[in-house]
């Protein structure tokens, strides 16, 4: 308790009169200058008007105890000042650099007043340097896809007395095209910096370099299409820009719309008649197309203008390789070494094609090269291997085969190579194991089943070989050879009838081996169906009269008892070895199934002529005599067959009934 004129007076009483006087005072000095200005500035009834409401809300918060009421900010924004109260807003942008000086309240000397500027600083910002740019963040961060450049309310700098919020200022964020292009380039997910960039373009569609940046991204990316559209959108703004051109036109070549190449190109080199770049976009495009005259003669245009260009020797290299000017090709390839001697991918071009043309003392040498530089190149040593089976050196051939097969075990090209290789050293088993690696590796493999079908069948397996054939012919019908190989190995194994259907489907489809008609005529004959096999001799002896072939055409007519037509293949036969008994006795023999034994006798004379040593001929001939009831003739016919045979006992028994014959005629007489 504090005493003042010998009074004793409480402490809260006294604070509280000290309060009141200090409001009387403040009123009365406010309220004087209120007065004083409003009749000076009796056109300015506003200020009169503000300056009485102040008066009345410092006696309210110093008498009354209210909440205080806030005036205005002073702030000081990139060096200038700025008097803000609640019925405006404070603009801010990433360069912005602003701070709070002063408050405008009711409470004197601003105690517990605090200023929080909402998402900056901490809870008191007043007298701190703030950056509009941490706003800017902040706003993009919260809504990425934001709606407009300028976001009102997003922030707002807060004035508290105490606990007590007395007054706000929103805050207007303004996004500008720079700012999202500042995003995109800070940004590492392409997702995000294609985002960021369609803003900016929204905010700004005449800024062709964005749009260049969002192109490249939309290429990079994959959306060849999106790129296309910007590149387009350029070229509206800036329709002569080269350099947007050759990039469009690269665009075009990834899309596959190379007709579209050769019309920007052409454009660009309207536009600069020394563009090599535009000229190179072409000769690709008009490659793509299998125009390879045209490309060859876009890529010799380029090198005119740029004759040091080493990547456009590889692709002039490349498309003379296409049109089969091989020679031509080579040059390029060697030009190329010669500016870039470790362009590696040259060395293996370079090696392949001389490889191609048979040039193997090179493509060794090249090839060597090759795996020097590179010695995991697979690929590099199986070229080497064929290289070396061109020149026939096959122990060389292999080793290298087997070099690309440690480096890629599970190529099935290279052990098809290693089983050829194999093939020509004659060493069948392990040609056989190789290729049964390739079906292996790759299970319908034609050319490897095929090679591993006839290894079989040359060793006589027709049993493995069979079921082979008939994977093949599933997939290739329409392989002859494959059906004739087929018919054999069932012929071998005693199916005449798929041999048969197998035969007949290779004739069919245009074999023109003779052997093939003979074959299925023997599969028809084993099957004793004689009839089907006398067409397929027919046709034999049409192409190919041979001697077996036309004994074999013989024996079938025989069996059918066509003799005339027997008769007929004998006397060719005879025609063609006049002197070959056993024709004349066969057409002896048919003309006595026929009836007609003078023939018969004839032939059977004429054979002994060539051959008169034959008894079975001798006693052919007896039995035609006797026949003919010339039983004298007979009997020295069957006496000349058993002095030449003296165990035909048959002969023997019809010796004595000769005589007989003999004497019971001469009796008739």
């Amino acid at each position: 308790m504090e005493y003042r004129s010998g009074k004793a007076v409480k402490p809260g009483v006294r604070g509280k009169s000290a309060k009141v006087w200090i409001a009387l005072v403040i009123v009365v000095v406010l309220l004087g200058g209120s007065l004083t200005a409003g009749f000076l500035y009796l056109q300015d009834m506003q200020g009169l008007y503000s300056g009485l409401l102040r008066v009345r809300n410092t006696f309210s918060f110093f008498v009354l105890g209210k909440k205080p009421h806030f005036y205005a900010l002073i702030l000081e924004k990139n060096g200038k000042d700025y008097r803000l109260s609640s019925r405006d807003f404070f603009e801010v942008s990433y360069r912005d650099e602003f701070v709070v000086k002063e408050v405008v309240t009711d409470v004197l000397f601003g105690g517990g007043v605090s200023v929080d500027v909402d998402g900056l600083g901490g809870k008191d910002d007043f007298g701190k340097l703030l950056k509009g740019i941490d706003l800017v963040d902040k706003t993009v961060m919260a809504d990425r896809k934001g709606r407009a450049s300028i976001k009102p309310g997003s922030f707002t700098i807060l004035v508290k007395y105490k606990e007590d919020l007395i007054g706000s200022i929103p805050i207007r964020v303004q996004i500008t095209p720079q700012d999202w292009l500042r995003y995109a380039r800070s940004s590492r997910n392409q997702k995000v910096q294609i985002e960021y960039l369609k803003k900016a373009i929204a905010m700004n569609p005449g800024d062709s370099n964005v749009r260049r940046m969002l192109a490249a991204l939309y290429l990079n990316a994959g959306m060849t299409g999106e790129a296309i559209h910007q590149y387009q959108e350029i070229l509206v703004l800036k329709p002569d820009d080269a350099e947007v051109m050759s990039e469009l036109a690269k665009c075009y070549l990834k899309a596959g719309r190379y007709d579209d190449v050769i019309r920007i190109s052409t454009r660009t080199i309207k536009t600069n008649p020394k563009d090599d770049n535009a000229m190179t976009n072409m000769a690709l495009a008009w490659s793509r197309l299998g125009n390879w005259n045209k490309a060859i003669a876009a890529y010799l245009d380029a090198l005119k203008v740029r004759p040091d260009n080493p990547a456009v020797n590889f692709k002039l290299g490349e498309a003379y390789e296409k049109l089969g000017q091989l020679g031509k090709a080579v040059e390029q390839y060697r030009l190329v070494l010669e500016k870039v001697p470790k362009a590696d991918h040259v060395a293996v071009a370079l090696a392949d094609i001389l490889l191609k043309m048979g040039n193997f003392d090179e493509a060794i040498r090249w090839h060597k090269e090759v795996v020097k530089r590179q010695p995991k190149n697979a690929a590099a040593y199986a070229n080497l291997g064929l290289a070396y089976g061109g020149k026939g050196l096959i122990k060389e051939e292999i080793e290298n085969y087997k070099k690309a097969i440690e480096l890629k075990p599970n190529d099935p090209v290279i052990y098809f190579n290693l089983g050829t290789a194999y093939e020509k050293g004659k060493r069948d088993q392990e040609a056989i194991r190789a290729y049964q690696k390739v079906v292996e590796l790759k299970p319908d493999d034609p050319d490897a089943i095929e090679r591993l079908a006839d290894l079989r069948f040359k060793s006589k397996h027709y049993g493995e070989a069979a079921p082979l054939y008939e994977k093949i012919v599933k997939t290739s019908p329409r392989k002859a050879a494959i059906h004739g190989r087929l018919g054999f190995a069932y012929a071998e194994l005693k199916k005449h009838a798929q041999s048969v259907e197998n035969y007949q489907k290779a004739i069919n489809l245009g074999a023109k081996d003779p052997q093939l008609h003979k074959n299925l005529a023997q599969a028809y004959s084993q099957m004793g169906k004689t009839k089907e096999a006398i067409p397929m001799y027919e046709k034999l002896a049409s192409k190919k009269p041979t001697a077996e072939v036309l004994n074999v055409l013989a024996d079938a007519y025989m069996k059918e008892k066509l003799y005339d037509k027997a008769i007929m293949i004998y006397k060719k036969l005879i025609e063609m070895n006049p002197k070959k008994a056993a024709y004349f006795a066969s057409a002896a023999y048919a003309y006595g199934l026929k009836g007609d034994s003078d023939r018969q006798i004839e032939y059977y004379r004429l054979s002994l002529k060539f051959d008169p040593e034959d008894a079975d001929v001798y006693a052919s001939l007896g039995a035609a005599y006797e026949k003919k009831g010339l039983y004298a003739e007979a009997l020295k016919a069957y006496t000349d067959a058993y002095e030449l045979n003296p165990d035909a006992t048959q002969v023997a028994r019809k010796i004595p009934q000769m005589k007989i014959r003999i004497i019971q005629q001469k009796q008739k007489r």
